[in-house]
């Protein structure tokens, strides 16, 4: 599993993972809700998305992919 470290603060902002690899965040607004956007370089990982409700420290998902299914967890960091 791959944890994907973010700061809790609603911004959209670049991200670090466990294994080193690199990302950003997008946190935007789609009728009056929040949605956090992720996507990573290098496609190191596949992109997914998270309404507000979905978005808590120690979330732990499952991205489907063509090829694939990966293992995520989201760890709020101050």
């Amino acid at each position: 599993m791959t944890i994907i470290y973010v700061h809790d603060n609603n911004q959209s902002q670049n991200v670090t993972c466990s294994d080193g690899s690199q990302g950003v965040l997008r946190v935007s607004k789609l009728n009056n809700a929040m949605r956090y956007s992720f996507k990573f370089y290098s496609h190191a990982h596949l992109g997914f998305w998270l309404d507000k409700h979905q978005f808590y420290d120690g979330k732990s998902l499952i991205v489907k992919g063509v090829l694939e299914n990966e293992r995520l967890e989201i760890k709020f960091v101050n």
